[in-house]
């Protein structure tokens, strides 16, 4: 009797460390494909950076990755639409004053843009998704724009910061859709 206790606490012992073992495994194979697919991009630390920040993250298939790049643009296009928002309603300059308002709608728009283009990536209709993300990597270009009109205005740090990220983002997803389409 004691030794078929012994032999069953050995077996679940040992199966409980196969299972370990072949979950470590499997995180560090899904970290390896990560860094593999985000090392072909021109930003691979931002891509990286992005698609480990969701812990509910299940896969790493390339439209799973492109999913999370959408998402993490389109939280950079929302909160630099919400600077630019709230500077354009504090400055008593009106150049810069125009040149936040404009931002704040082509951030707005933007961040539209990406929720569509979301929603068609959980549709699986990657062509219109990636058109979706042409869109609002052309708003985030145009909030660009608005700092390089004569006179120039500097664009603000808080607000260029968010700027900044989302194109990164664009760029990530862009190969994304790429490899979606081999």
């Amino acid at each position: 009797m004691a030794s078929m206790r012994f032999l069953h606490m050995s077996f679940f012992f040992f199966f409980l460390v196969v299972l370990v073992l072949l979950v470590s495994c499997a995180h560090a194979d899904d970290k390896s494909q990560v860094e593999k697919a985000c090392g072909q991009t021109p930003h691979p630390d931002v891509c990286v950076s992005c698609v480990n920040s969701d812990p509910s993250r299940n896969t790493s298939e390339i439209p799973e990755l492109t999913f999370e790049i959408l998402f993490c643009m389109m939280s950079e296009a929302t909160h630099g639409h919400e600077v630019a928002d709230l500077q354009a309603q504090n400055t008593s300059k009106p150049n810069l004053k125009q040149a936040l308002q404009t931002c704040n709608v082509s951030l707005f728009s933007a961040s539209n843009d990406l929720t569509d283009s979301l929603m068609r990536m959980e549709g699986e209709d990657y062509q219109k998704a990636e058109a979706d993300l042409k869109s609002a990597n052309t708003a985030v270009l145009q909030c660009y724009k608005a700092f390089f009109k004569e006179p120039v205005v500097i664009i603000p740090p808080q607000l260029f910061s968010h700027v900044d990220l989302a194109a990164r983002y664009y760029d990530v997803a862009h190969v994304f859709f790429r490899l979606i389409r081999k």
